[in-house]
């Protein structure tokens, strides 16, 4: 099609289709209901009252905590005796045909009811090839010995990867690429909607930033019942053979899944970082804006799902560009020349979660307590976009092909070369903190992208929600992963404080963490997720994580400024030489200048307490103001930077007649 590409292939639901749920709708046509249903992960005693704190947490608990056989059995033997026919049954999973469900089954996490779904892939002729690509994210490795997943929706010609391999000089070995038919998919049949440009371009991506890793492209059903169907199979692959990534650029708006289906794929997330793969995902190519695509228009701020999941590393998109001097620079993408009427146009999704918290990797970046996308980004513009070979219309040939569709797979490869760098094939688990710690400690391991919008969203210096923490630069990344990484809110008025530890060595390490440790005090057999820190006065706490692996010592340090005392305000109100004006005044103070006033609010109130002016600011100052006669006074609120708030300040009072 002409026009600008937005080619990540959304998973969007048909309308009137319900996702997920017991209340959702199925087609009128059908006799009986499809559903799949997902169990529940066994509980140690201990952990039976008390939910995980983190994802970290959750992480820690998903490595051997597989439903029981008698767990499977009730919730089997619970479906057959209301009439349910079971079509397939896995660990995780059972998928059955049958009456309307009304109540879960025994020990069932979630349960979801079987729906269709709709693509709209569109790609437009240019490209960047593997030398670029390489080039411009500083690339180290060729992926040897590592495996890469990806995660698709429609068939596709497993030949079109072998003329992009030969026009790159890539030699492919034999069954480095593999086609997984999962759920009665078929591997070699296109959906008929253009998804088979969609694997070709996942496939390919990855052949340019990991040109030796190993690839299995797992092809489902595009329906909810297809959905857990592949990440339930991508898990158990993950847990008995072992991969270093997954990239899906199949997603849709948290608000079009339900929750059942979004808990459904969560539990196959925790196992896939359980069993140490780092997965990735397209962040969406409508903007702020994830709900709405072209014919579709919805203007609501949203993010994508399994981007949001913060088990995911989410990827956003820039418009890549060479310099005059050899180097490359990056803007965030976004083209309103795409706009239609009330659809604003395409661009780097990012934004803010309404089903995750903000993790604790994202303190003192994301503002607001909830979950901020993208984590990163790299190239998505279909105008500064790859090169592909596959399907254009009903011929074959050449075109470029962008959106985070581009971006997710190209990172994906990108990780999984770096890995094979460092002489591992095995795979890291959730990168989070490790890249958060890397843009804060290791100068140039990211490329800050400082310009450009996501039509809603600017890039600024650091951390944004237009391209995350930037673009990474490989060479320095990479090495980076290896080293164990703690993050933490950067500043806290409580010592009891939530932490985000990594370390690649995870299996077999021990763990400390505390202000004063070292590798003699790590015993813990599990990654912190939290630590309480030592008593003494107000001041910033270097917090150190010691990891012991055998003979092996490694510390990661993050600092912490405490501020437990409460901040001090000033207020001031006096008469003037002008009649019926008044001189407001406010201000504050914090006893650790380490910490500082952050904000500063007042308000000017008459004697029957009616708030007359008030203002919110972050310097002292005072203003004149015009009153009636009456009696006034002024209060002042001094917040500080853990959010303390100070006791109001009043002024005196002052009569005007």
């Amino acid at each position: 099609m002409a026009g600008v590409s937005r080619s990540r292939v959304a998973l969007l639901l048909a309308a009137g289709a319900v996702a997920s749920g017991l209340t959702g709708a199925a087609p009128a046509e059908a006799a009986s209901f499809r559903y799949v249903v997902t169990l529940a992960g066994a509980r140690a005693a201990t952990e039976a009252t008390r939910p995980p704190a983190t994802p970290q947490e959750r992480w820690d608990r998903a490595a051997t905590r597989r439903p029981t056989a008698t767990a499977r059995g009730k919730a089997r033997d619970w479906l057959v005796a209301r009439g349910h026919r079971v079509e397939r049954s896995t660990d995780w999973t059972l998928v059955v045909t049958g009456p309307r469900l009304t109540a879960r089954p025994p020990g069932a996490a979630s349960v979801t009811l079987d729906t269709r779904a709709g693509l709209r892939p569109r790609v437009i002729p240019r490209g960047y090839g593997p030398t670029e690509v390489r080039s411009a994210y500083d690339a180290v490795g060729d992926g040897v010995g590592t495996t890469v997943a990806t995660v698709q929706f429609s068939g596709w010609r497993q030949a079109d990867a072998g003329v992009y391999a030969d026009a790159a000089g890539i030699a492919l070995e034999p069954g480095q690429l593999a086609t997984v038919g999962v759920g009665g998919a078929r591997g070699d049949v296109p959906d008929g909607m253009g998804g088979d440009q969609e694997v070709a371009l996942d496939v390919e991506a990855v052949l340019a930033t990991a040109p030796r890793a190993r690839q299995r492209v797992y092809v489902a059903p595009n329906t909810t019942v297809g959905v857990v169907t592949v990440w339930d199979s991508l898990a158990t692959y993950a847990e008995q053979t072992g991969l270093v990534a997954v990239s899906t650029s199949w997603g849709a708006c948290e608000e079009q899944l339900g929750a059942d289906l979004r808990t459904a794929v969560e539990s196959s997330l925790q196992r896939l970082v359980a069993a140490g793969t780092t997965v990735l995902a397209a962040s969406g190519d409508s903007g702020a804006f994830d709900c709405g695509y072209p014919g579709a228009p919805d203007t609501r701020l949203a993010v994508d799902h399994p981007a949001a999941s913060p088990l995911v590393l989410a990827v956003g998109g820039t418009t890549l560009q060479p310099t005059s001097e050899g180097g490359w620079t990056e803007t965030a993408w976004s083209d309103r020349s795409e706009a239609e009427a009330g659809f604003p146009g395409v661009g780097s999704g990012g934004g803010l979660s309404t089903t995750h918290r903000r993790p604790a990797w994202q303190q003192g970046l994301v503002a607001e307590d909830r979950r901020g996308v993208p984590d990163l980004a790299a190239v998505a513009d279909p105008r500064t976009g790859l090169g592909v070979y596959g399907p254009i219309g009903s011929r074959r040939g050449w075109s470029v092909v962008g959106g985070t569709s581009a971006a997710a797979p190209l990172t994906a490869g990108l990780l999984a070369s770096a890995v094979s760098a460092s002489g591992r094939t095995l795979g890291l688990g959730p990168v989070h903190t490790a890249f958060y710690a890397a843009a804060r400690d290791t100068p140039g391991a990211f490329r800050d992208v400082t310009s450009g919008d996501n039509l809603r969203f600017r890039a600024g210096p650091g951390y944004d929600l237009a391209t995350g923490l930037g673009t990474p630069q490989w060479s320095l990344l990479g090495p980076r992963l290896l080293r164990p990484a703690l993050t933490a809110a950067p500043a806290t008025a409580s010592r009891s404080i939530t932490v985000s530890a990594y370390a690649p060595s995870s299996r077999t390490a021990r763990y400390a963490v505390g202000e004063q440790v070292g590798c003699d005090d790590a015993t813990a057999t599990f990654l912190p997720s939290a630590t309480t820190l030592p008593d003494g006065p107000d001041r910033v706490v270097d917090l150190v994580l010691a990891v012991r692996d055998g003979a092996d010592c490694q510390l990661a340090a993050t600092p912490v400024l405490v501020d437990t005392t409460a901040p001090t305000a000033r207020a001031s109100l006096a008469a003037t030489s002008r009649p019926r004006v008044l001189a407001i005044g406010w201000g504050g103070s914090d006893p650790l200048p380490a910490s500082g006033v952050a904000r500063i609010s007042w308000r000017l109130l008459r004697s029957d307490g009616r708030v007359l002016a008030s203002g919110l600011t972050t310097q002292p100052g005072s203003v004149l103001r015009t009153v009636e006669p009456g009696s006034y006074v002024v209060q002042a609120f001094a917040r500080d930077r853990v959010g303390t708030l100070s006791v109001a300040a009043t002024s005196a009072t002052v009569t005007v007649s």
